[in-house]
């Protein structure tokens, strides 16, 4: 191979933008040099000492390469490497990217991590942002994005990233006169080249380049093109079907991730165990000494919002919860270090994608507050903050089978229960026939996931939770509770566990070991199983925010599905973004079949959780006022109106994706049903005002006939909500082709949509001709129609409410 023939990418943000050729470069500097004065040319567009540096690189590059060229933004660097892959005439000729580092980068990286990094609803949302693309691609961020490329196959082998670090000659050795050499005598930071080259580095070299750092260049160069020539029948084959994913049209997060990482990174972390881990510093962390003492105070209070802070403070509220648990001394054989608790939080975190919109790092420290504040409030945890005089927590007897071993696993479950969640659900999961469905055959996929990952986690940095068969157990048990699609199962038992203290006098005694550990898994469970969905519980803002945000992520499927030309694995098809009325309706839905019964039934045996019950009824008594507002904003009063409302409500109650309804009882005026069809109202024009609030009985007169038998929650869980049959056969909304899952594929909001009656002509051209118009200029024609359309599928499905995790 010549070596010459390598294309060269040399990324400095001091540089000047150019390609250059080596026959032209040198022609001009033998110019220059035999005549002694300044010619044009590229060696001549600037004159500070920086750029003398840069300078002195491009001339050592091109006097072995051919062409090399020259980036100021990574992103254009970016660019020209899938010009070059992509080129028919590269002939699998290595790419080198030469990537310029700062020896002082990481100070800027840090005070950019100060910065939220994962996305919170508290940000405004740029529509079609590509929330997969970092915003500074340069340094350590270019290097860790093009090796995420070449892991996931995106890009070849062929591309061979190196760190060029600059600035040596100032940071480290100051008293050096030759900046070459005493820059490669520098490099003895172990722990810094480590970091570099586990970020996916082949070499680490130091700037200004010397001819031996050049012919090093080259000799990796030549491995790496025989190592792909070897394996060329294999690279051909993954070349031609680079651009067609195996699920869809593009290979943008998280397809790829879905396709091969999930299974490979997991099954590769189990199989090598003895595999180095990566160097984390305990204080890559920076909060101010205000902010630590302010979330110290929040995550003792119900009010907390993870929306509030960044990821560091929220790592450091994780540190705080965690050490008071620690703090007891029943559990103190687990315990570590500051630092190596921060190392573990720190990994725990990386291990959350950043381009989830919901379940990522602050979902989980949301969750794992929520389950602390509960565990404080059931007397399961000391007093907090420690040290603080109060009146010992009167615990039921059913309570008392928590002990601070069962409240300690509870809160490290909290921590993994979604590590590496992908952002989809399980039915989509299923439905695509994916390798981590197959693994896990269709049952609980993603709780199997998030177990076994987090597993590795805990080897790598907890090795004593990670040893310990019963923490282990527990927290197995725990996490796969998370899954909704067992949801009824545990209403089920709960019930049974309720029944049961009611005919003991709501007390323990007599019950054998066995029963009482079985039990005390279900408590465990239940306590998280509420924590998880805890978004309804919170203060109306908070609970507000989260239901944006999990809308975001479900109208993110749903953009997947449609470019898979899938049918919908959201059960009542994707969400509408910014629908007032849809998202209240969705919110009020979920409350009234999942979220109030399972609070209720959990506060009737254990009644310090009352308070849950309290914010979740209020949250809805404030979602019906907001949807009854919104409602009447849409009706023009103006006489004989109605028939232009007709067109307006009837387009914005129908989800993109779905043509089916549910009427959920008691959310409020909802728009005209079966029996009151909007073709007969038309008939006789009447002034249009909002409709007056219908009391219960009303209500449940007009609801659809799948949840008219469905009585007011109770405090028994088992009376509280008949259990669908779809549900619990696992018949619910699913893909015709593909393979039957467990009893559901996991379940976390409701959708809730509307089939409205059969409109006037008149509203039918309008309909026809909003859908006539581009997705982009339909977005702009009528608010909260969401941002794609799918052709609906043909569906068997009832009137009766969908689910989707």
């Amino acid at each position: 191979m010549d070596h010459g023939a390598c294309s060269v990418i040399y990324l400095d943000r001091r540089a000047h933008p150019e390609r250059l050729r080596r026959d032209n470069v040198l022609a001009s500097l033998n110019a220059r040099d035999a005549r002694a004065v300044s010619s044009p040319g590229y060696f001549n567009f600037a004159k500070s000492s920086s750029t003398h540096e840069v300078l002195a690189n491009v001339e050592t590059l091109l006097s072995i390469f051919h062409e090399i060229d020259v980036h100021r933004s990574g992103s254009a660097a970016l660019d020209r490497i899938w010009h070059l892959y992509n080129s028919s005439s590269l002939d699998n000729a290595p790419i080198i990217v030469l990537i310029d580092l700062p020896y002082d980068e990481e100070r800027r990286m840090k005070r950019l991590s100060r910065e939220p990094r994962t996305p919170s609803p508290t940000a405004t949302r740029t529509p079609g942002q590509d929330v997969t693309e970092p915003e500074d691609l340069y340094g350590m961020h270019l290097l860790r994005h093009i090796s995420a490329e070449i892991q996931d196959r995106r890009l070849p082998k062929l591309v061979i990233p190196v760190i060029l670090l600059s600035g040596l000659d100032h940071e480290i050795a100051p008293d050096s006169s030759s900046p070459g050499p005493s820059g490669s005598q520098a490099l003895t930071d172990t722990v810094r080249l480590t970091r570099y080259l586990d970020a996916g580095a082949v070499d680490v070299l130091a700037s200004p380049l010397s001819k031996n750092h050049i012919h090093g260049l080259a000799i990796h160069a030549y491995r790496i093109n025989k190592e792909v020539m070897r394996d060329k029948s294999s690279f051909l084959a993954q070349s031609k079907g680079r651009k067609v994913s195996w699920v869809g049209v593009n290979e943008a997060k998280p397809f790829s991730y879905l396709r091969e990482a999930m299974v490979s990174n997991l099954m590769g972390n189990i199989c090598n165990p003895d595999t180095a881990r990566d160097t984390i510093d305990p204080h890559d962390i920076e909060v101010s000494p205000a902010r630590r003492e302010q979330i110290a105070k929040a995550v003792g209070t119900w009010s907390f919002s993870a929306h509030d802070w960044n990821d560091d403070e929220l790592l450091f509220g994780s540190l705080v919860m965690i050490q008071h648990a620690l703090s007891m001394p029943e559990v103190e054989r687990w315990r570590m270090r500051e630092d190596e608790l921060l190392i573990f939080l720190q990994a725990s975190r990386s291990a959350y994608n950043e381009f989830v919109l919901y379940h990522n790092f602050r979902h989980v420290v949301d969750v794992l507050q929520a389950l602390f504040y509960f565990l404080l409030r059931i007397g399961a945890l000391p007093a907090y903050p420690s040290g603080t005089s109060s009146t010992p927590v009167e615990r039921p007897p059913i309570a008392t089978l928590l002990k601070p071993f069962d409240s300690l696993t509870l809160l490290i479950s909290a921590i993994g229960h979604d590590v590496g969640h992908p952002g989809v659900n399980n039915a989509f999961l299923v439905a695509l026939n994916a390798p981590l469905a197959q693994l896990y055959n269709d049952r609980s996929v993603l709780e199997s996931f998030h177990c076994a990952a987090y597993s590795q986690i805990l080897r790598r940095y907890w090795p004593d939770a990670f040893a310990d068969v019963a923490m282990r157990k527990l927290m197995i048990n725990s996490i796969l509770a998370t899954d909704m699609g067992l949801h009824f199962k545990y209403m089920a038992d709960l019930g049974n566990l309720q029944e049961k203290l009611a005919h003991n006098n709501g007390g323990i005694d007599g019950w054998s070991p066995k029963v009482l550990e079985e039990y005390r898994d279900l408590i465990c469970g239940l306590l998280i199983k509420c924590a998880d969905i805890s978004n309804v519980a919170r203060n109306f803002k908070t609970a507000v925010q989260w239901a944006s945000i999990l809308t975001d992520e479900f109208s993110n499927q749903g953009q997947m599905e449609q470019e898979l030309s899938l049918p919908t694995c959201l059960f009542g098809g994707p969400p509408v973004r910014d629908d007032t009325i849809k998202l209240g309706e969705s919110q009020i839905g979920f409350m009234n079949i999942f979220a109030r019964p399972l609070f209720e039934s959990v506060a009737d045996i254990l009644p310090n959780m009352r308070f849950s019950v309290d914010e979740i009824i209020e949250n809805k008594v404030i979602w019906q006022k907001r949807i009854e507002e919104a409602k009447a904003r849409l009706i023009p009063q103006v006489d004989g109106g109605i028939e232009g409302v007709g067109a307006s409500v009837l387009d914005q109650a129908r989800s993109p994706l779905s043509t089916s309804r549910v009427d959920v009882s008691d959310i409020g005026p909802m728009a005209p049903t079966r029996t009151e069809s909007t073709s007969s109202s038309l008939k006789t024009p009447k002034p249009s005002f909002p409709p007056p609030p219908l009391n219960l009985s009303e209500s449940s007169r007009r609801a659809s006939p799948a949840l008219k038998s469905a009585p007011e929650p109770r405090r028994s869980s088992v009376a509280a909500l008949p259990i669908p049959r779809h549900l619990i056969e696992g018949q619910g909304n699913r893909n015709p082709h593909s393979r039957r899952g467990s009893a559901d594929a996991s379940l976390t909001t409701i959708l809730v949509t509307q089939n409205p009656s059969k409109p006037s002509e008149k509203v039918k051209k309008k309909g026809l001709r909003l859908r006539s118009q581009s997705p982009g200029k339909r977005r702009n024609s009528r608010q909260g129609l969401g941002f794609f359309r799918h052709k609906p599928q043909p569906s068997s499905r009832s009137d009766s409410p969908f689910i989707s995790d």
